[in-house]
């Protein structure tokens, strides 16, 4: 089973709340749809909005997809607008991506907490090898996850894309039902969901 980490990749890569709204226009009562155009300014076609969730829109350009507050949106004759061009949004999306991916790989570090999706604090990083990282779970046990499971909440702590019973779920999906060997102690179990990485808040 695959969770989808729509939270984390919206803070991956979500643009700052002061993004420009197109001139001329008052944010009334905006309300994008999945599958929505999205369009510039200038009316030229922007990309599509893939997600809605907790007051952020996540839209795709067709090269670059990250996280957009609703209030940067307004409607016009055309359709959802948003005060940038496709070139840049593609620029400003690629910027925030690389600004919060040099974050994250800070938090990474051993010891730092980490919260499921609905701010269950589920351990502490035990260690991170490249993109795999493992957590030291509070109730007991090891899991290890991707980088990209991972993305940073409002305060800049770590946060997985899924639940905390999503991840439990996951854990005993990919446990086998009777090992063949014995299983190695301290050995981390790998988590059968991934996660499409974290923009959150």
């Amino acid at each position: 089973m695959k969770a989808s980490l729509i939270a984390a990749a919206i803070a991956a890569v979500a643009l700052p709340s002061g993004v420009a709204m197109a001139q001329g226009t008052t944010a009334g009562a905006v309300a994008p749809t999945v599958g929505a155009k999205v369009y510039g300014p200038q009316g030229d076609e922007v990309g599509t909005v893939e997600a809605v969730q907790d007051g952020v829109v996540v839209v795709n350009t067709g090269t670059a997809k990250g996280g957009i507050p609703i209030a940067s949106f307004a409607m016009r004759a055309k359709g959802l607008t948003i005060g940038y061009t496709k070139a840049q949004l593609e620029t400003a999306l690629g910027a925030a991506a690389a600004d919060s991916g040099a974050k994250l790989d800070a938090a990474l570090v051993a010891d730092a907490s980490v919260k499921s999706a609905d701010d269950v604090v589920l351990g502490t990083v035990s260690k991170r090898e490249g993109d795999d990282v493992t957590l030291a779970l509070s109730e007991g046990g090891m899991v290890q996850l991707k980088k990209q499971s991972f993305g940073l909440d409002a305060t800049g702590g770590l946060k997985i894309g899924m639940t905390a019973a999503a991840l439990k779920s996951a854990m005993t999906a990919a446990a086998p039902a009777t090992p063949a060997t014995p299983a190695t102690p301290g050995a981390p179990a790998t988590a059968a969901a991934e996660a499409t990485g974290p923009s959150a808040e």
